[in-house]
C-alpha cells in the first residue's frame, strides 16, 4: 500500500505591530467620544462594583470588555508606512526560520487578506518580492476571518495533488485603519496582525489531517466592508462595519463546532483526541461560549482576544504560533490541534493539525 502523503506543518511565524490601543485610549478619539452614551452603557454593565462612581473612561473600558472581551488591541501607528504586505512578510519569514527553509525552496504562497495594500499586483505577489522570492507563484485568498484556515486546507491540496513541495500560507490584516471610528460597537473590535506557518509533503501520520472549508449566504452580512466610503481628502477607501447580538454569537458557536466536527469525522478522529482548539477569536463570548458547548477541559480552547483584538484571519494564524511555542502551556508530542473560524460571508473552514 503506498503511505500516505499529507502536509507536515514544519514551521510556524508571527509579527504584531509593537503599538497598541486600549480601551482607554480609544475613546479619547474624538470622534468615539462623541458618539459613545455613557449612561446607557453604564446601566448595561453588570457585576461592576460602584459602577455609578466610575469615570466616562472607566466606563468604557468595563463595557468594552464585557462586550468583547478585549481590553486593547495591536495597530499600526497612523503615521507608519507598514503595509499588511510588510507585516505578513515579517511572518513568513519567522515562519520560514522556524522550519530551517530559504524563500527559494518554497513552492507556492498564498496570502489571505481583506485589507490589501493593492488590488493588482495582489498580496501573494507582492509579499514574495519582499520576502526575496520574487518568481514564488501564488495568489490571495479573501474568506474574511476564514482566509487561514482556507489557506492551510489550498496548501494542503496542493501538496496531496502533487502540485507542490513545499507552501508558505500568510495572514495579515490591518483593520485598524478601515474602522469607522464613529461607530463605537465597530472600533472596539479590531486590530493588526499576521501568522504564517510553513507546510511540507510527508509521508508521517502527523500534518494537515482533516481539512474543510464550507459557507452559508446570507444577503445582509453581519461583517462587511463597503466600499462606498470617502477620506475627507476625497479618496475612496472601504470601511469595515461589524454587526453583534445573540444571533450572530449563537450561529458562529454553532458553526465553528458543526465545521470542526467534520473535520474531526474527515481525520478519523474525535473531540476527545483533540489537546488544543484554536477558533477564530472574533469575540470573548463567542470562543467560551465555543468551550462551553464542547465540553472541553480548561485550556484545551484557547482564548487570547484580550490583548490584540479580532485581527480577521490572523487570528487563528498568530495563535497557532503561540501555541507551538508553548505561549500557552506544555505542548504533548505529538498534539491534535483543531483550527476553526467563521468569517463574513458567511465563510467558514476547519482543519484538523498533528504537530
Amino acid at each position: 500500500m503506498p503511505a500516505r502523503v499529507t502536509a507536515a506543518v514544519t514551521g510556524t511565524g508571527s509579527y504584531l505591530p509593537p503599538d497598541s490601543i486600549d480601551n482607554f485610549q480609544l475613546l479619547a478619539m474624538g470622534t468615539l467620544r462623541d458618539s459613545f452614551d455613557v449612561g446607557q452603557a453604564r446601566s448595561a454593565l453588570r457585576g461592576v462594583e460602584g459602577v455609578n462612581g466610575l469615570s466616562a473612561a472607566e466606563v468604557f473600558d468595563q463595557w468594552a470588555y464585557q462586550l468583547t472581551g478585549i481590553r486593547s488591541r495591536r495597530r499600526i501607528p497612523p503615521a507608519s508606512d507598514l503595509t499588511t504586505e510588510d507585516m505578513c512578510a515579517r511572518a513568513g519569514l519567522a515562519a520560514l526560520e522556524a522550519a530551517g527553509r530559504e524563500p527559494d525552496e518554497i513552492d507556492q504562497l498564498y496570502v489571505a487578506t481583506v485589507s490589501p495594500s493593492d488590488e493588482v499586483p495582489n498580496s501573494a505577489c507582492t509579499v514574495a518580492t519582499k520576502i526575496g522570492n520574487p518568481r514564488l507563484g501564488g495568489f490571495a485568498i479573501n474568506a474574511a476571518c476564514a482566509g487561514f484556515v482556507y489557506g492551510v486546507g489550498a496548501g494542503w491540496s496542493a501538496i496531496v495533488s502533487g502540485m507542490a513541495e513545499r507552501v508558505l500560507v500568510i495572514s495579515g490584516d490591518a483593520l485598524t485603519r478601515l474602522v469607522d471610528y464613529t461607530d463605537v460597537r465597530t472600533a472596539v473590535l479590531f486590530g493588526d496582525g499576521a501568522g504564517a506557518a510553513v507546510l511540507e509533503r510527508s509521508e508521517a501520520d502527523h500534518g494537515v489531517l482533516g481539512p474543510m472549508a464550507s459557507a452559508g449566504w446570507f444577503a445582509r452580512d453581519p461583517l462587511y466592508l463597503s466600499g462606498q466610503s470617502w477620506r475627507d481628502d476625497g479618496d475612496r477607501i472601504p470601511i469595515l462595519h461589524m454587526e453583534g447580538g445573540p444571533r450572530i454569537v449563537r450561529n458562529a458557536i454553532v458553526k465553528m463546532a458543526e465545521v470542526g466536527e467534520q473535520a474531526l469525522d474527515k481525520a478519523g478522529l474525535g473531540w476527545s483526541d483533540v489537546d488544543f482548539v484554536i477558533p477564530h477569536q472574533a469575540n470573548a463570548r463567542i470562543t467560551r461560549g465555543l468551550e462551553q458547548r464542547l465540553e472541553l477541559p480548561k485550556g484545551r480552547v484557547i482564548h487570547n482576544i484580550v490583548d490584540y483584538g479580532n485581527m480577521s484571519a490572523s487570528t487563528v494564524a498568530v495563535t497557532l504560533d503561540e501555541v507551538v511555542r508553548g505561549k500557552h502551556g506544555p505542548v504533548p508530542n505529538p498534539a491534535t490541534i483543531v483550527l476553526t473560524s467563521i468569517g463574513g460571508g458567511y465563510t467558514m473552514a476547519a482543519a484538523v493539525v498533528r504537530i
